[in-house]
């Protein structure tokens, strides 16, 4: 993707731009990036969990998780006014559960224990959890081994 790409139906300069500014045509090569801003990490994992269902959004209690290589962020409450940053160095422990019809559907709960005063025990139940376990453990792993050598 360039500056100079140009729109497939109308042959319009589009750049860099997601959609046509003439026609309005979604730009086949937009590609957005995943990466933390702030750090020189990867994201792992981002995603807004509803655990009431369609209740979360009228008791305000939608969670917004973000995991990257350097750390967990997340948002909860009313309009995720709770903001909470936990670093993958002062992780104890990380387990994983599901039951029999959880992994029927692809489902389970990934338990993140810290040595955090407020959040010591985060609790992330979602689709595709083993998948994202699994990279979390990784990440983990070499946290824990490159702390340990500096």
């Amino acid at each position: 993707m360039n500056a100079q790409d140009k729109c497939i139906e109308c042959q319009e300069v589009v750049g860099t731009r997601r959609f046509c500014t003439n026609c309005g045509k979604e730009n086949p090569k937009f590609k957005e990036t995943s990466y933390d801003e702030t750090e020189n990490s990867k994201v792992i994992f981002t995603r807004t969990l509803y655990p009431y269902c369609l209740l979360s959004c009228i008791a305000c209690s939608p969670v917004k998780i973000k995991v990257t290589t350097k750390r967990i962020d997340t948002a909860s409450g009313c309009c995720f006014g709770n903001e909470d940053t936990l670093d993958l160095r002062r992780v104890k422990d990380i387990g994983f559960d599901r039951s029999c019809f959880q992994m029927c559907i692809n489902r389970g709960t990934i338990t993140i224990c810290a040595a955090d005063e407020t959040h010591s025990e985060l609790r992330v139940s979602c689709f595709g959890a083993k998948k994202v376990f699994n990279e979390l453990r990784t990440i983990w792993n070499q946290t824990k081994l490159g702390t340990v050598v500096e």
